[in-house]
C-alpha cells in the first residue's frame, strides 16, 4: 500500500447531513458535539471533521432491532410460524 491508500478519510458537517439524506441539520451535528454525543469527530485547526471509518462504525451502532435479543434475529416469531400452518 502507498502513503496515499493510508491516509484517513474525512467528511465535513455539511457531507455528513446530506449523506443522511438532509434529515439532521449541520446545527444539530454542532449541538450534539457540545453535549457530547454523537458521531465521533475531529477539530482540525478551525474545521469539524468526522473520521469516516469511525463514522461508519457509529452507524453500525445505532442500527436499533425490534427484538430485545439479537441473537434471535433469524428466529420467526409465534404469530409468523402460526401464520404458515
Amino acid at each position: 500500500m502507498n502513503e496515499l491508500d493510508q491516509q484517513r478519510v474525512f467528511i465535513t458537517p455539511a457531507q455528513l447531513t446530506a449523506r443522511w439524506g438532509g434529515q439532521l441539520k449541520v446545527g444539530t451535528l454542532a449541538n450534539w458535539r457540545h453535549r457530547k454525543i454523537g458521531p465521533p469527530f475531529a477539530k482540525l485547526g478551525n474545521a469539524v471533521m468526522y473520521p469516516l471509518d469511525r463514522l461508519k462504525e457509529w452507524e453500525e451502532a445505532q442500527l436499533q432491532h425490534s427484538d430485545a435479543s439479537p441473537a434471535n434475529d433469524n428466529e420467526p416469531t409465534k404469530a409468523e410460524t402460526n401464520e404458515n400452518e
